[in-house]
């Protein structure tokens, strides 16, 4: 049925509004019992995987409800590093990490560094004051400094705060034993142009962009010149997707490859529907974006846990 003019924003106000009802309600819950909640989601299962996740306070919430859906549908992993931008409050973290013993919080201030070129590898040393710079201004910066200098030792699994695990993450365990093992593995996103725009201006458009908010490692990337290469032409004026385009590049270059679209999910088609395009048994992940934040709270957290 054909919409009328601004059902699309008013449906889009009204779901917000209810979103943040249950989010506040959601915290509420944690609060006071977030040990009897974790109790109800594990099915003690261990899989062999670190996770990190970069997030801040105002992400806290979807931070919590990241971890509630991975321990649901995927299990305990070996260690979860949550690398904050420097904004989470110290009973936050008290919170998680006494609760999921598993996870550790990190973070530097930026703000206070000169210099961190004895922070980075050797291959990184050349781009350090232009990661410095980013990070100083930008908390993506912080993001690439972090993942960059993530030790991998096991299979790794990068994600932002806003990705939940559903039904479907059973893949996990078939892309970990899959052999032979590509590099790694990355969240395709279904529209192009959601990068730096000096990289667009001398490239076309391609298949199966690089989104940053979801990626598996399986060893330490190997080509890392072009990618930062292109960081140093950025000269010190980033964009949103400024970070986002050097993993592009970073991804490609050490033969990344896609996820299927039809199961890790990054789109944006009900953001102003009352009405869900997937349900929690067609999903394995689930990104969720600035435009379609308000559905991770529209339906209550029980919806997404399967209680």
């Amino acid at each position: 049925m054909k919409k009328l003019a601004g059902q699309g924003g008013l449906t889009k106000k009204i779901s917000t509004a209810i979103g943040n009802s249950n989010k506040a309600k959601f915290l509420k819950e944690v609060d006071s019992n977030l040990a009897h909640l974790l109790a109800e989601v594990n099915q003690n299962k261990v899989i062999a995987m670190e996770v990190a996740s970069f997030s801040s306070c105002n992400d806290y919430p979807e931070q919590l409800l990241s971890l509630l859906s991975y321990v649901r549908y995927v299990g305990i992993p070996i260690k979860w590093t949550i690398y904050s931008d420097g904004s989470h409050t110290q009973k936050q973290i008290d919170l998680v990490e006494s609760n999921f013993n598993f996870v550790v919080f990190k973070s530097m201030n930026f703000a206070e560094l000169s210099s961190i070129e004895h922070l980075c590898k050797d291959e990184i040393k050349p781009y350090h004051t232009y990661i410095l710079d980013y990070g100083k201004k930008f908390a993506l910066g912080r993001r690439l400094f972090y993942y960059l200098h993530h030790k991998i030792e096991v299979p790794t699994l990068f994600i932002d705060s806003d990705i939940l695990f559903y039904d479907k993450a059973s893949l996990f365990n078939l892309i970990l034993t899959e052999n032979p093992k590509p590099d790694g593995w990355f969240m395709p996103d279904p529209v192009w142009g959601c990068l730096d725009s000096k990289y667009k201006e001398i490239h076309s458009e391609q298949f199966y962009q690089v989104n940053a908010g979801l990626m598996m490692l399986t060893k330490e990337f190997e080509v890392l010149k072009n990618g930062l290469d292109f960081f140093k032409t950025m000269n010190f004026e980033y964009e949103y997707f400024s970070d986002q385009t050097i993993f592009q590049i970073i991804l490609k270059d050490n033969s990344f490859m896609p996820l299927t679209p039809k199961t890790f999910i990054l789109d944006i088609g009900d953001q102003f529907d009352f009405s869900y395009l997937f349900k929690p048994k067609q999903m394995a992940v689930r990104h969720y974006t600035g435009p379609v934040r308000h559905k991770m709270w529209q339906n209550n957290y029980k919806w997404h846990l399967g209680l």
